[in-house]
């Protein structure tokens, strides 16, 4: 098949749970495909990144996108239905490309990986060509649970206000896709409720490969957590855990040590970087598996969230104990205490981050679970073939109804 694929940006380096996604679905793809990649980017020195993706794509067009906070999206979300959020992917150049594209050349189907680059799928509906929308979350969900924890009444009624707004863009995108991605059984439960349409579950996955180094539970290593900053279910983990779960940990496990590795250096974090117990890690060259090698616990207490958290997968993949919460194991089919560890209550999460730290047994079966939980059921290579399998469905199943 010929594809179009378009991504909310450069899906490379591997630095968030969005571009990791789509990376690995484009390369399993392109084994039987022949892709055409549209994305955006933020700046130019991604370009330099271009060489990996070409290996998988036949040609690829890049589209800068506005920073978020520019006056031409707010005027843009205040004087149109448009919601914020989609409102700062709005960029005339890629509709232009994106009738060019379709007009002239011939595509079996347009694959919108995730909800922000679908903004155009409407678009792409009117000039006749199929297409698949990847929800990657429930992005309405996502900011729902976010205005919820929000203190001020003021702030949370503005928010709520936009969420509304964006549960109605979302949903009619969902309405009018020719077909519906979601990476949990959850997710995909609400779109079918709406659309009255099957949503297939393409999960989440990850390779293998990258992890593959033993590990020695013997030796207690550092607490850590991989996960842009930027993204603001990660933000607000990394708040709830240096203000509500850490100094209690600290008392508690003398000499204790936490990894933080994002790219993305938010402001706030700067009154936690003077404790010389926090190492943050801004690399985006070195590999996930390296840098996981580099703690003993993996720490993901999510409140805000939807879909599933790639971040867990891979700290399950390199043999780490996991401690979650509910939200953080979403979408993934884990036993809680022989697979990964789920804990919502504060005094709860803490309780099984120092039981891991003070048991070698613990955290060998823990982490050994989680480690062939993984490599059984959400492995890349086997994603992708379900992928494929939704295309040959869409593409030609149905034409022969």
């Amino acid at each position: 098949m010929k594809i179009l694929f378009l991504t909310y940006d450069l899906p490379y380096p591997l630095v968030s749970g969005g571009k990791i996604r789509a990376y690995y679905l484009i390369k399993s793809l392109s084994r039987n495909h022949r892709l055409t990649l549209f994305s955006y980017y933020r700046d130019e020195e991604q370009r330099q990144y271009l060489p990996e993706l070409r290996k998988y794509c036949s040609e690829i067009y890049l589209f800068k996108r506005r920073k978020p906070w520019s006056w031409q999206n707010l005027l843009r979300a205040f004087l149109t239905p448009l919601p914020f959020a989609p409102a700062t992917y709005h960029s005339p150049e890629l509709e232009a490309a994106l009738k060019k594209e379709l007009k002239t050349t011939h595509y079996d189907l347009v694959h919108f990986e995730s909800f922000y680059p679908a903004l155009y799928l409407p678009l792409v509906e009117k000039l006749g060509a199929k297409t698949l929308l990847g929800n990657e979350n429930v992005e309405y969900q996502i900011y729902q649970r976010f205005a919820d924890s929000r203190r001020f009444p003021l702030l949370r009624w503005l928010l709520k206000l936009e969420v509304f707004r964006l549960r109605l863009f979302e949903e009619n995108l969902w309405r009018q896709a020719d077909a519906n991605l979601a990476v949990s059984k959850g997710d995909a439960a609400t779109i079918e409720r709406l659309t009255k349409k099957p949503c297939s579950i393409i999960t989440n996955g990850v390779d293998p490969k990258v992890f593959q180094k033993i590990r020695n539970y013997k030796k207690r290593r550092p607490l850590i957590f991989i996960g842009t900053l930027l993204y603001p279910a990660n933000n607000d983990a990394m708040k709830f855990f240096f203000q509500d779960l850490y100094p209690e940990i600290k008392r508690r496990a003398k000499g204790v040590k936490f990894i933080l590795v994002s790219w993305h250096k938010s402001k706030w974090l700067k009154e936690y970087l003077t404790d010389p117990s926090v190492e943050l890690i801004q690399d985006k060259e070195t590999p996930a598996g390296d840098l996981l090698g580099r703690g003993g616990i993996f720490v993901a207490p999510m409140r805000v969230a939807s879909g599933t958290n790639i971040k867990v997968l891979e700290g399950m993949a390199a043999g780490l104990p996991v401690v979650t919460t509910t939200v953080g194991i979403e979408g993934i089919e884990a036993k809680d205490g022989k697979e990964v560890v789920v804990r919502d209550k504060p005094e709860e999460f803490i309780n099984e981050v120092i039981k891991l730290l003070g048991h070698e047994d613990y955290r060998r079966e823990v982490g050994r679970g989680g480690k062939a939980l993984v490599e059984r059921k959400y492995d890349w290579g086997e994603v992708g073939k379900n992928l494929e399998k939704v295309y040959q469905e869409l593409v030609y199943d149905r034409k022969k109804n």
